[in-house]
């Protein structure tokens, strides 16, 4: 039987396999601009299940967690920009005086339940949601002038703009260029090379096409770097085997009988060095484990 909505559980993994899988479908084809389209959430909805069979969650469970994620990092994103907090990139996580803390769950009341956590999924939904929050993927591209009478563009070739108003960084015009702006009909565009009028339907119809490409690329760039860094991800690296956020999922399975909560927020500090994940994942003996850190959650407080 299907989970009902509100009965939902998500784990970490969960969570990132959705993430990684949002990004994956983060291209033209299942991404419209506002959202993904129908055939790319039936795409993720399917995958999400064939990769968590126990899971076995509904199109509006994903959907509702998505959103949930995302209101997540916006949260975090911008709390983590107000004055008296920090940022720890390995750990991503804020880092600020209780006082501080009290002010920012006031005012971002979902980053509560990441004081003195770490938010191990922001840099990969940085990747899927930076731009497109409130601006857009393309609101930052930028189109140069483009020069209609050559086949060179560049945004100081043309003297007048699209509008028909004189362009001031135009190193052509004159005197009497700009005297033509005042009363006097503009002469038509002429090719530089053989002096011959442009017809304006052709002018119009080269900036089309021109604007067209630019766009093109564009497109086809942000598809190409969406799956590379799909890929990236997906490869498997040495390094991969001893991340933060294996170890905090091994920090987790430790009963508070053996380490309190203060120990583990302290021992998390351990984990921004790479020699020291590899010890405390490479320590098999749960007792000899749980030593070491406290161990080392010594020595760090007397140095």
């Amino acid at each position: 039987m299907v989970k009902e909505t509100s009965r939902a559980s998500w784990s970490h993994s969960y969570e990132r396999g959705l993430a990684e899988l949002l990004v994956e479908h983060n291209v033209p084809v299942y991404r419209g601009q506002n959202g993904w389209v129908a055939e790319g959430w039936k795409s993720i909805v399917s995958k999400f299940n064939l990769k968590f069979p126990s899971a076995q969650f509904t199109k509006q469970q994903i959907q509702e967690k998505e959103k949930d994620m995302k209101a997540n990092y916006k949260a975090v994103r911008d709390a983590r920009k107000q004055s008296g907090t920090g940022w720890d990139d390995s750990l991503s996580m804020i880092i600020a005086e209780p006082i501080i803390w009290e002010k920012l769950k006031k005012d971002y009341p979902r980053v509560k339940r990441y004081e003195g956590k770490p938010f191990l999924l922001f840099p990969i939904l940085a990747s899927l949601y930076e731009g497109s929050i409130a601006t857009g993927d393309l609101n930052f591209l930028s189109i140069p002038s483009v020069d209609l009478t050559s086949d060179v563009v560049s945004p100081t070739d043309s003297s007048t703009n699209q509008h028909g108003m004189l362009n001031p960084f135009s190193t052509t015009h004159d005197a009497g260029q700009s005297s033509n702006m005042h009363g006097q009909e503009a002469e038509p565009t002429t090719s530089a090379s053989s002096g011959q009028k442009v017809d304006e339907p052709v002018k119009k119809k080269r900036k089309q096409s021109q604007i067209a490409q630019v766009l093109e690329d564009y497109m086809d760039f942000k598809k190409q770097q969406s799956q590379t860094f799909v890929e990236e991800m997906k490869e498997p690296k040495q390094k991969d085997q001893f991340t933060i956020a294996s170890c905090v999922a091994a920090l987790e399975t430790i009963e508070e009988e053996e380490l309190s909560i203060a120990e583990k927020s302290k021992a998390l500090r351990l984990f921004k060095c790479q020699l020291n994940r590899e010890i405390f994942l490479n320590t098999k003996d749960p007792i000899l484990r749980t030593f070491w850190l406290k161990e080392e959650i010594s020595a760090m407080e007397k140095a």
